[in-house]
């Protein structure tokens, strides 16, 4: 929930809030993206992965193959914090996609993003 209240902080208007919980493998990480990008409003997600029970190099995988599987894009920003933090920002950076270990300026950054 505090992500949500970042980004509203920072000017924007969360559209729903989502926790694949322990153990998101790619289906489940997948599965998250289908449901939020079923609402044609939302013009950018912004992930908050918190690598604690479930490792942050592992969901940032998934987050990689899932984006790679959609039909539909919006600007993607992640934030990352936790266990294997280095190597989950190493992943997401290799694979182009805006990554950060600041809350605050992944918040900034996808309602920039969204506009």
């Amino acid at each position: 929930m505090a992500t949500m209240d970042v980004i509203q902080h920072h000017g924007g208007q969360p559209a729903n809030f989502l926790d694949v919980g322990g153990g998101a493998g790619v289906a489940k990480i997948l599965a998250a993206f289908e449901i939020i990008l079923e609402d044609p409003r939302v013009r950018a997600v912004l992930v908050n992965i918190f690598g604690g029970i479930t490792r942050a190099d592992d969901v940032a995988a998934g987050v990689i193959q899932a984006r790679a599987r959609l039909s539909r894009q919006v600007p993607l920003v992640v934030r990352v914090a936790g266990t294997n933090e280095a190597q989950a920002l190493r992943l997401l950076h290799d694979a182009g996609i805006g990554a950060l270990d600041s809350m605050d300026e992944a918040a900034a950054r996808v309602v920039e993003a969204a506009r």
